[in-house]
């Protein structure tokens, strides 16, 4: 998987180490980046890769966000 740079639904789940319904569920929300390629679905690793820092620094910046808000009300 390490030299693959299209990964499918099994091989996305051991990645991110998320379940599969998971990942069906964030699709249908068009939550996560993936293309239908018949069938099947296709996640370019860049792209999750991409995506996955996205989520990180958005969760950060809420973790910080409600640091300040908390110091702001005392």
């Amino acid at each position: 998987m390490d030299n693959d740079k299209f990964l499918t639904v099994d091989e996305l789940s051991s990645y991110i180490k998320i379940p599969k319904p998971t990942i069906y569920m964030l699709l249908s929300k068009r939550r996560i980046p993936g293309a239908k390629v018949g069938k099947q679905w296709r996640f370019n690793k860049d792209s999750i890769d991409k995506w996955m820092e996205e989520k990180e620094h958005s969760f950060m910046e809420q973790k910080n966000r409600r640091k300040t808000d908390i110091i702001i009300q005392e």
